[in-house]
């Protein structure tokens, strides 16, 4: 029976989603759909679209008679993307309602893997998108969901924020901690107005950290 090539382009954009999160694809890399044809086993017509669906969605851009790029770290990024996220993921803890304190334990887990002195950078980055993920997964609204992961897709090459020097990361997870009170305790509305300034006062170690890679 012949593949469903609309099928095949998800299975493509799929793929390649995973290799933007895990790094195979990197910020500022060009995209050369022969190569990933290549290394996917299809042909250029999949590859093609699934770039252009991933374009449209600002995991990638298109570069003017140059095909597609990951795009470079920006500081940019970071002052706009990181307060949106912080307010949708406010809003998700809103509509958590009753079960919100229900996040707790799953949060207290993430948060003490995350005390962990010896992981990298990635393994940081991977735990505390995962913190971030549960704390905003106790609602039933798929268009939150969905801006959401579009919205972390975005920010998935800023990794190396994690490599920043303890005393900064320590702070970081002290706010993880307090927030986890407030979640414990059933208070939405503080817990959502917490994640928010936790988001925004990451953006200027965050701009701090990318002024550092230009010199």
């Amino acid at each position: 029976m012949p593949i469903d090539r609309r099928n095949l382009r998800d299975q493509v954009r799929e793929q390649l989603t995973e290799w933007l999160a895990d790094g195979r694809l990197r910020a500022g890399q060009h995209l050369d759909e022969g190569a990933l044809a290549r290394a996917l086993g299809v042909s250029r017509t999949p590859v093609r679209e699934a770039l252009a669906g991933l374009a449209r969605e600002g995991l990638i851009e298109a570069v003017p008679r140059h095909g597609f790029q990951v795009p470079a770290l920006a500081a940019e990024t970071v002052q706009e993307l990181f307060p949106l996220i912080g307010a949708l993921e406010g809003l998700a803890i809103r509509l958590a309602g009753r079960s919100l304190p229900e996040l707790a334990a799953p949060l207290a887990e993430i948060q003490a893997r995350l005390a962990v002195a010896q992981l990298t950078p990635r393994q940081r980055w991977d735990l505390d998108r995962r913190w971030h993920e549960t704390l905003s997964s106790r609602h039933n609204n798929r268009e939150l969901a969905a801006s959401l992961e579009r919205l972390r897709g975005r920010i998935r090459h800023y990794e190396g924020l994690w490599g920043r020097p303890a005393a900064e990361q320590e702070s970081l997870r002290a706010e993880h901690d307090a927030i986890i009170v407030l979640v414990t305790e059933g208070q939405a509305e503080r817990a959502a107005e917490a994640v928010l300034a936790h988001w925004v006062r990451a953006v200027r170690p965050a701009t701090q950290w990318l002024a550092g890679l230009e010199r």
